[in-house]
C-alpha cells in the first residue's frame, strides 16, 4: 500500500511539472504570436492639415518661427509662418493657417525602401517613383498630396518632406 501511495505521489509530481513545462512552452510561443511593433517616426496625420494649437500639442513649442514666401502660393504676398520643432527635426510651413509642408530631418538611422512610409504611421503603398539611391515618392495617400523620402547615398533617408494640400 505504501509503494501504490508513492507510485501515485510520484505520478502526480511528474504530471504537474509536465503541465507547468507546456504552460511555459505555451507562454513562450503566444508571445512570438505578438505583431512586432513597428518603429514610428511620427504619425503624420496628427500634424498635416492641422493647425498650430493642434501641432504644438504633438511636437511641443516650435523653438523658432521665420515668414516664408515661397511662389505659387498664398504665402507670395504676405508670407506664411514656417515654425521649427524639437531642435530642428521638424520644419512645419502653415500655408493658409493649416500645417501644410512639412520636413523632418535627423532620420538617418532608417533605411530607404519603400515600407519607409509606415515610418510615419501610413500603411505600405506601392510608390509612385522609386529611385531607392535618390528619392521614394508616394501621391495622394491619405489625402497627403506628396510625401518623398531622399537618400543620403548610402541606403539610409536623409529627410522626408510632405506636401499636405498645396503643391
Amino acid at each position: 500500500m505504501k509503494k501504490s501511495i508513492s507510485l501515485l505521489l510520484l505520478l502526480f509530481i511528474i504530471s504537474a511539472c509536465d503541465n507547468s513545462k507546456k504552460n511555459q512552452v505555451e507562454n513562450v510561443s503566444n508571445e512570438n504570436l505578438e505583431t512586432p511593433k513597428k518603429e514610428l517616426i511620427i504619425d503624420v496625420l496628427s500634424i498635416v492639415g492641422k493647425d498650430k494649437t493642434t501641432v504644438e500639442k504633438v511636437l511641443g513649442k516650435p523653438e523658432n518661427i521665420e515668414k516664408v514666401k515661397p511662389s505659387n502660393t498664398p504665402c507670395a504676398d504676405k508670407g506664411c509662418d514656417k515654425l521649427i520643432y524639437k531642435s530642428g527635426k521638424y520644419e512645419v510651413v502653415f500655408i493658409n493657417d493649416k500645417a501644410d509642408w512639412i520636413t523632418i530631418y535627423d532620420v538617418s538611422n532608417f533605411e530607404t525602401t519603400v515600407d519607409a512610409i509606415e515610418l510615419l504611421g501610413l500603411k505600405s503603398a506601392n510608390p509612385d517613383f522609386n529611385s531607392p539611391n535618390n528619392v521614394i515618392r508616394w501621391k495622394n495617400i491619405n489625402n497627403i498630396l506628396e510625401i518623398n523620402f531622399f537618400d543620403n547615398g548610402s541606403g539610409k533617408i536623409n529627410y522626408i518632406y510632405i506636401k499636405g494640400q498645396t503643391d
